[in-house]
């Protein structure tokens, strides 16, 4: 009950593997919306992103409007989105920073 959100990260450089599918199916199989964080995205070209993005989508079959993040822990592009997304889920949870 506790659980909020779960997220699941996949190296966008590559096609999702066995492992990748079975657990974006097992957390749907659990009654959760997962949000994928796509690591490691400084490794690619940005005129790549698109692309590995939608590798992504169609190696998992994800359903329509999950959100997946492209994320660098490099340059830390997508750490805002994350933690605003965070804040989202909180809020509409009631939970707030005193708490």
């Amino acid at each position: 009950k506790q659980l909020k959100a779960v997220f699941l990260l996949i190296d966008i450089r590559h096609a999702p593997g066995n492992n990748d599918k079975i657990m974006y199916h097992w957390i749907l199989e659990q009654g959760y919306k997962p949000i994928i964080i796509a690591t490691k995205l400084d490794k690619i070209k940005r005129s790549q992103i698109q692309k590995q993005l939608k590798i992504l989508r169609e190696g998992l079959e994800v359903l329509p409007g999950t959100e997946i993040i492209p994320y660098s822990s490099v340059t830390k592009q997508g750490r805002e989105e994350i933690w605003d997304l965070v804040d989202q889920i909180l809020a509409s949870s009631g939970e707030t920073d005193e708490e």
